[in-house]
């Protein structure tokens, strides 16, 4: 389990923007809703329901309560989205790539109006203080090698865009705590009771930390190749029985890929490997110069470096990220429930 998981909610506002075209100025427009035109979308991680009666409204592609996308601009929203990934699309997908894009770049619409309209309705604030602090998070996440700032410009997205995402992003955390009041921390019932319930997530199984020199057998190797390969193979192990270096012997000789890491397998679970290999490896004593075996691949020397038994990780150990991973599924939680209760509420019509 991860240290900590991220809610989705900065997920949600940067992939509106960086899906979308232009700004909100120029895609809302207000329109009147009947009733009869309402359609009760589910909770935000799903597609927007059908309608049960789709509308004729001329230039509008989707309201709510009385904002609307236009169908001109959606449309190009769509197409710059296809013209950005046109180059990974497989061919005869277009279509059905395309639809999906109409509705999830809807979905984004309803989302976010009905976000902005709730911000709106509790006067919530995000300060620049807390602003810059998300960037910085955001910015320690990315890889060393990358920058955020030829991200958004990739993206054609520029770095003011980003940061009212990311107001709104914390302007949402911030209706969703006030939803969970003081109920936001998991307790401490609640930890032990998560890790009695998936004791299995917090058992290390049996592993050796195993090297090896490989020299392959190839469908086309005769018996005379396989008898050469054996013999060398066999000397190989004399010259590190004899005081050669493995990690050296490997870098020479080996025909695995682990050869750049001296032969370093790293820590092998029962089940991730072939047969005879896991049987050598689990059965050999610890920095002892295995015999040569034989599996599918070829001839192996094996050397076993550490062999750990299973072990179940304690609660003390993982206390704290059980924590953050519960009050992390609370938070979910309360974005789903307040959604839910937000959508049900709203009058959307999608025509």
């Amino acid at each position: 389990m991860k240290n900590k998981i991220y809610i989705s909610w900065i997920a949600i506002f940067i992939l509106i923007i960086f899906v979308s075209g232009c700004g909100k100025d120029e895609e809302v427009k207000e329109t009147p809703a009947t009733t009869d035109e309402i359609n009760q979308t589910q909770a935000p991680s799903e597609k927007p329901a059908e309608p049960a009666k789709q509308a004729q409204a001329g230039d509008i592609a989707v309201s709510v309560d009385g904002k609307a996308l236009k169908k001109a601009q959606l449309e190009k929203e769509i197409k710059a989205v296809m013209n950005t990934h046109k180059d990974k699309i497989p061919k005869g997908q277009k279509k059905e790539i395309q639809t999906n894009i109409k509705t999830q770049l809807v979905e984004n619409f309803i989302i976010r109006t009905i976000l902005d309209a709730e911000i709106e309705k509790r006067n919530i604030q995000a300060t620049e203080k807390e602003i810059n602090e998300a960037i910085e998070k955001i910015k320690a996440s990315i890889p060393p090698d990358k920058k955020l700032e030829d991200f958004l410009k990739s993206n054609k997205v520029t770095m003011e865009k980003f940061k009212n995402s990311l107001a709104s992003d914390i302007k949402v955390k911030k209706i969703v705590m006030m939803e969970l009041g003081n109920k936001a921390k998991p307790t401490e019932k609640e930890i032990k009771k998560f890790y009695n319930d998936n004791s299995d997530k917090f058992t290390i199984p049996e592993n050796v930390h195993v090297r090896h020199i490989l020299l392959t057998i190839n469908e086309k190797d005769d018996d005379k190749i396989k008898s050469e390969k054996k013999e060398k193979i066999e000397n190989l192990r004399k010259q590190i029985i004899g005081g050669a270096d493995f990690a050296e012997v490997a870098a020479k000789n080996s025909d695995c890929p682990s050869k750049q890491n001296g032969g370093d397998l790293g820590a092998i679970r029962k089940g991730q490997t072939v047969k005879p290999f896991e049987d050598a490896a689990f059965s050999q004593e610890k920095n002892v110069i295995g015999p040569v075996i034989t599996t599918d691949y070829g001839y192996h020397i094996i050397q076993v470096l550490e062999h750990n038994p299973s072990k179940k990780i304690t609660l003390e150990e993982v206390e704290e990220r059980i924590s953050n991973y519960l009050e992390q599924q609370k938070q979910n939680d309360a974005f789903a429930a307040l959604m839910k209760k937000l959508r049900a509420n709203a009058k959307i019509v999608i025509y």
